[in-house]
């Protein structure tokens, strides 16, 4: 079978990077400023044409100046590539890191192209900046991605990657220049070149894919949640509540499901103004949330009532939680925020077949009970204390 001649695998290797590279601006644009690392990808395979550009002169242009930059553009596109993956998953952005591996590469690539001229030691040492970006990509996304095909997809993707260079940079070591020289026919060479060529197309695709999941998340996440305090929304809790349920129809156990009120509420909206109002709400979310485990679930129904959703909970435990949530209130000091109490009616579920309306009835009911008793108290429901004095 006849080989491509590797000028023309570069080429088409640029090409499809021209492209890909324009598509990812334009579906740049059309995601929200919080999903980030899509300008970063778009950037990197810009200069990897640009790589390919320059290299294409290798033997028009002085070798001295082609060589350097072309690499150089070449670890300045994988970079901008992990740069990418950093912003995306919201961790620090690794300029420094960046601005190392390109310094390395240029020293490297003076030394043994003009000082002492060994092709073999510049393929090893440019494979060990590429080898280190490359896993530092693979490290982010194994690490913060979510468990998904995508997120499994660009992870298998970035780890061929990395292979290939180092197993390149490693053979480089022991194997004579011609054999790991892609500039020379041979089916080592072919298949390197071919891999390569569609690596950067496929890693961006992956990309896209898991930014593509990310979005369908924060519109799912924005849909179901409470846009001023974060907290679920009714569709959210309706949601989670189903979940909860058919885990208990599979198991017995007790949900228990706290109503909470905060108390004088509209005498600070009146007093401070309804700006003052939402920050107490904000705030009432944050310290409640604190107070809860990962597995519960907090929504906000409406004006100053927040329901917590407490998994795996008995009335005793629900009690011990509420405490908690009110002893975070009666301390809160922020400055310029006044403090707000909360009443709190408690209800439990064991049987499956309960209604949710019912179960939300019964909170309401205790926590009416709290109110008129004081405010800043703690009620069960009627049926949860008949159980306690039983």
């Amino acid at each position: 079978m006849k080989l491509l001649d590797p000028y023309s695998l570069v080429l088409m290797a640029s090409m499809m990077c021209g492209v890909m590279s324009a598509v990812l601006f334009l579906v740049r644009r059309s995601f929200p400023a919080d999903i980030q690392g899509l300008g970063h990808w778009c950037a990197a395979l810009a200069v990897q044409v640009l790589a390919t550009a320059c290299y294409s002169f290798k033997g028009t242009l002085p070798d001295g100046f082609v060589l350097p930059v072309a690499n150089l553009l070449f670890v300045l596109g994988n970079g901008l590539c992990a740069i990418g993956l950093q912003a995306f998953y919201g961790r620090a952005q690794g300029w420094r890191m960046l601005g190392g591996a390109l310094g390395f590469a240029l020293v490297g690539m003076v030394y043994w192209l003009f000082v002492v001229p060994s092709y073999t030691a510049r393929v090893t040492w440019m494979a060990l900046p590429l080898t280190v970006i490359n896993g530092t990509q693979l490290w982010l996304v194994l690490r913060h991605g979510r468990r998904h095909f995508a997120t499994y997809f660009l992870a298998m993707l970035v780890g061929v990657n990395a292979l290939l260079v180092a197993v390149r940079g490693a053979l480089a070591l022991v194997m004579p220049a011609p054999t790991v020289d892609l500039t020379q026919p041979g089916a080592l060479q072919g298949a390197y070149l071919v891999i390569t060529a569609m690596v950067p197309i496929l890693l961006s695709v992956g990309f896209i894919m898991v930014a593509t999941k990310r979005l369908q998340f924060t519109l799912e996440r924005r849909s179901a949640s409470d846009p001023l305090t974060g907290a679920l929304n009714r569709r959210g809790f309706d949601a989670a509540y189903t979940r909860e349920l058919a885990r208990l129809r599979r198991r017995p156990r007790t949900l228990a499901l706290l109503a909470i009120d905060l108390d004088h509420f509209k005498a600070v909206n009146d007093a401070h103004g309804h700006g003052v109002g939402d920050k107490v709400l904000v705030r009432t979310a944050s310290l409640v949330g604190a107070a809860l485990r990962e597995s519960d679930y907090l929504a906000r129904f409406g004006g100053e009532e927040f329901i917590v959703l407490l998994p795996d909970t008995d009335i005793e435990l629900a009690a011990t939680v509420a405490q908690r949530i009110q002893a975070a209130l009666r301390t809160a000091c922020d400055s310029g925020i006044p403090v707000c109490t909360a009443s709190i009616g408690i209800a439990a579920q064991t049987d499956p077949r309960q209604r949710l309306d019912d179960l939300l009835e019964e909170a309401d009911q205790a926590l009416y009970r709290a109110k008129a008793n004081g405010r800043d108290r703690i009620e069960l429901a009627e049926q949860e204390k008949r159980r306690a004095s039983a």
